[in-house]
């Protein structure tokens, strides 16, 4: 191994995990505004988020998944 390697492996190990969670947390805020609207909350940017909707299905079931939803919880989705 040479020093870069070390380096590298150290920084995984020490930040890794950190920024790995706060990088979840930003996917699961951008997600919430995404959706927020089909859960009945309002969304002033719900006109921007729909160009985005096609690219979000993969993360969202994802996401469902890790909340411990076996099943999409909208029924218009169907990631399953």
């Amino acid at each position: 191994m040479n020093l870069a390697e070390i380096l590298r492996e150290f920084y995984r190990l020490k930040f890794g995990q950190a920024l790995t969670r706060s990088a979840r947390e930003l996917d699961e805020v951008l997600l919430f505004f995404l959706f927020s609207d089909y859960f009945g909350l309002p969304n002033p940017y719900r006109v921007f988020f729909l160009e985005a909707l096609p690219f979000f299905i993969e993360d969202f079931h994802n996401w469902h998944r890790r909340m411990g939803m076996s099943r999409s919880p909208l029924e218009w989705i169907r990631c399953c």
